[in-house]
């Protein structure tokens, strides 16, 4: 049965669905011996087992006889285009160890019938967690252009292949939540495009979403129509054998779609609910920290707490949450607990890192969790004194808002280390680079040794010049904010429009400019708009030594239908452009020549985009946006909305959050685009400490071939550590990894932390070296 986990009904109300749905399911086995049943989420299973223990052994008695299959490998059956790598990562890693601890069973078939898109780097973690077959519907929901195959091999950004397999059943037909009727089953055989490579397809039936699952009439017909004349032969069978027919067909037999599979509809999901959006890439990003920490801790590693910390996000990021189509009392339930998410993350990690510092107070320890160096940018509480570092060296400070900013452009903080910064009686040290503003009658200006920001009257950005390059990086006002009607034909939460932007006009009126922040470490000015009922406040702020222009927006949003939207005209010329997604990137044109390109007016981006000419370019980052365009020159960014249905105050009220310009030198590659957008969203962290605080140098360092960070923590069933890198570029080559303690072992493993044939790495002078393919997740155990 398809349950979706929450939509039009809150989370209390689909756990006594499921009780419902289960009741009904073995009811019916009972009397219809050949009937089999399955259901996915690992999530369903572990409710059922907590409210009803005497159901779910029924169930487990069930699984064992063969009849009920628990399908699917992964916790829910999530999003698929806004939730992170590493939390991609967790959906199948929790989800197929439950599987295999209550059921000692292994999916090798990802089920997800209802998500609305599907990333190009899903089939390198799919089968990175044992799984190499792949289950949708829901391309054939596209608006305009019919998705070519459905029976393929989907070959993702790496390289990796599953095979995919998709039915339509068509209208007035109810697609994954079939009938056993001559309507269905004869239309999803006309409609099954693979014959020639297969002689079945299938076919999924009983009612769903709000569960319910088969009835006695669909099983009762089944029985009279499996065989009948003219009609497509039944027979009822699980889909991990079904499967694991297609996945032994000759590999030549099947054609290769290639990337992301780009749904045509549901584009708004990349923007509803921006809150939900905003606590989830937080929360996604502070279990990281505090996992790096913690392992770096050692001992008494917090285990039940992370693991609950991690299926709470799981649970929301459910294809109907994290998209913002559900009502409002979801959200209700969903913003509490991903804050609880986070707070909890955030404690695990301030203490972990308290701890490596030694505790006391009277200085600061500042932590990296990431792998890349990160400047020495760091926010210490209103009123801390000079600081130095513990070789002595004065650390420039200046009192900003929200605490004193201690920022040195020059040092470098290490990953995955730890700087003890502590208290000193004076420092009148200036700064090695300054950076200063003003505001003159019709503009403002901020301005350091790389970047001069001209800010016009009318709150736009009306010139950013890359001093070092003598470049401008607009060709037009950057910054301008549209507001769009937002009326969808349907579904007012899913979707926007192909033809949205023939109805905006740009808010171009300002309360006033004022200035915040005058350097000389950080400089600020502050723009002030009131547009209907709805305040806008943005601040531009630079730091010294930097290139990238911060855009901190506060938004008091009390519009309804409606959309919101800031374009960036840049002075680059690129046929592509290039979107941060799970664990790689994504490259689109910047143009509509075709069909296909036409529709994906609206694609999801997660930590940047980025357009680049070969020695020059401009990428905007954000904190907690992922709907975006690239049309010629012009970088869109959507950021609230206001649909009606289901829940009618979407995105009512207060909004926070950042987005930044960042012109560089060079390409995207070359600038290293991917660890600015990754400093943004988890910035270093200062926690009190001892004067004498302990130093902890980097756990690890790479060489050779970029890398990107993606987990730190510590091994489920053993006494080791697992460290998760990717390739993030497209790149292929040598990366050495040095690590500082004295290490045992290290072998590859996969996703779930098993080891791998041949896994076993030499180790030499502390270090192993790894040969690298483009996009590539590697997950290593160690031993020390």
């Amino acid at each position: 049965a398809h349950i979706d986990l929450a939509w039009l009904w809150p989370l209390a109300e689909t756990r006594r669905t499921i009780r419902r749905t289960v009741s009904s399911v073995l009811r019916l086995m009972d009397q219809y011996p050949d009937f089999t049943f399955n259901q996915s989420s690992a999530q369903v299973y572990a409710w059922l087992e907590e409210d009803d223990p005497t159901l779910f052994e029924r169930v487990r008695a069930r699984i064992a006889e063969g009849r009920w299959e628990a399908v699917g490998g992964s916790w829910t059956e999530p999003d698929c285009q806004v939730t992170g790598g590493e939390a991609f990562v967790r959906q199948l890693f929790y989800g197929q160890r439950y599987v295999q601890e209550r059921f000692g069973i292994r999916n090798r078939v990802a089920w997800l019938p209802d998500v609305f898109g599907f990333s190009g780097a899903i089939p390198q973690l799919l089968r990175g967690a044992g799984i190499d077959a792949f289950f949708t519907t829901k391309l054939n929901w596209n608006e305009s252009n019919t998705f070519p195959y459905d029976l393929f091999a989907w070959e993702g950004i790496d390289g990796s292949r599953v095979v995919a397999h998709s039915f339509l059943n068509p209208s007035p037909a109810h697609g994954y939540n079939g009938n056993i009727a001559p309507q269905d089953t004869l239309h999803t055989w006309k409609s099954f495009r693979g014959k020639r490579q297969h002689d079945q397809t299938m076919l999924a039936f009983g009612w769903g979403d709000g569960g319910g699952g088969p009835s006695e009439q669909m099983l009762e017909q089944y029985a009279r129509i499996k065989d009948y004349p003219v009609l497509p032969r039944l027979s009822m069978g699980k889909v991990e054998e079904f499967f694991a027919d297609l996945t032994n067909l000759p590999a030549e037999d099947l054609p290769v779609y290639v990337g992301e599979q780009y749904l045509e509809l549901h584009r708004a999901t990349l923007t509803t609910q921006a809150l939900t959006k905003q606590l989830n890439r937080a929360a996604e990003h502070r279990l990281g920290e505090a996992e790096a920490f913690a392992a770096l801790v050692g001992g008494n590693y917090p285990h039940a707490e992370l693991d609950d910390a991690w299926k709470t996000l799981l649970l929301h990021q459910f294809h109907d949450i994290l998209p913002g189509s559900s009502i409002h009392e979801v959200y209700e339930d969903t913003h509490p607990a991903l804050r609880g998410v986070i707070a909890t993350a955030t404690r695990i990690r301030d203490d972990a890192l308290a701890t490596i510092a030694g505790g006391g107070t009277g200085g600061s320890a500042v932590g990296n969790a990431g792998l890349e160096p990160q400047t020495l940018t760091v926010l210490l509480p209103e009123g801390a004194g000079p600081v130095a570092t513990s070789e002595g060296r004065p650390v420039p400070m200046q009192a900003v808002e929200g605490g004193m900013l201690a920022h040195a452009p020059e040092r470098k903080l290490d990953g995955l280390s730890v700087l003890n910064l502590a208290a000193i009686e004076e420092d009148d040290t200036a700064p090695v680079d300054s950076v200063t503003a003003m505001i003159d009658t019709d503009h403002a200006v901020i301005e350091n040794a790389l970047l001069r920001v001209e800010i016009g009257g009318d709150g736009t950005l009306h010139r950013v010049l890359d001093k070092h390059m003598d470049r401008d990086a607009l060709v037009g006002r950057g910054n301008q904010l549209w507001a769009y009607i937002d009326r969808p034909r349907s579904w007012d939460a899913w979707d926007i429009d192909e033809t949205y932007e023939q109805a905006g006009e740009e808010i171009a009126t300002v309360d006033a400019v004022d200035l915040v922040e005058e350097g000389p470490l950080r400089a600020a000015v502050r723009v002030r708009r009131t547009w209907r009922s709805t305040t806008i406040t943005q601040t531009y702020r630079l730091l010294s030594g930097s290139t990238r222009l911060d855009i901190v927006s506060e938004i008091d949003w009390h519009e309804r239908l409606m959309l919101l939207r800031a374009r960036f005209p840049v002075n680059v010329h690129a046929h592509e452009a290039t979107f941060e997604t799970m664990y790689g990137v994504e490259h689109r044109p910047t143009h509509r020549n075709t069909t296909w390109e036409r529709i994906r007016f609206e694609v999801s981006a997660h930590r940047f985009v980025d357009l680049s000419e070969p020695g020059y370019g401009v990428a905007l980052l954000n904190d907690s946006k992922y709907g975006h365009s690239v049309l010629g020159q012009t970088i869109g960014i959507s950021l609230v909305r206001g649909p009606l249905y289901p829940d009618p105050l979407a995105d009512e009220g207060a909004h926070r959050f950042t987005y930044s310009l960042f012109p560089h030198r060079g390409t995207w590659v070359e600038a290293g685009v991917t660890h600015q957008a990754r400093a943004l969203n988890s910035p270093l962290v200062a926690v009190p400490a001892a004067t004498d605080a302990h130093k902890s140098d980097p756990f690890v360092t790479i060489h050779g071939l970029d890398l990107a960070f993606g987990a730190l923590k510590r091994a489920h069933d053993r006494d080791a550590l697992v460290v998760r890198v990717y390739e993030p570029h497209g790149a292929r080559g040598r990366a050495t990894l040095s690590f500082r303690p004295v290490i045992r072992s290290v072998r590859r493993v996969n996703l779930l932390e098993e080891e791998l044939d041949d896994g076993q790495l030499p180790v030499s002078n502390q270090a192993v070296e790894l040969d690298v393919r483009p996009f590539e997740v590697i997950s290593l155990l160690i031993e020390v």
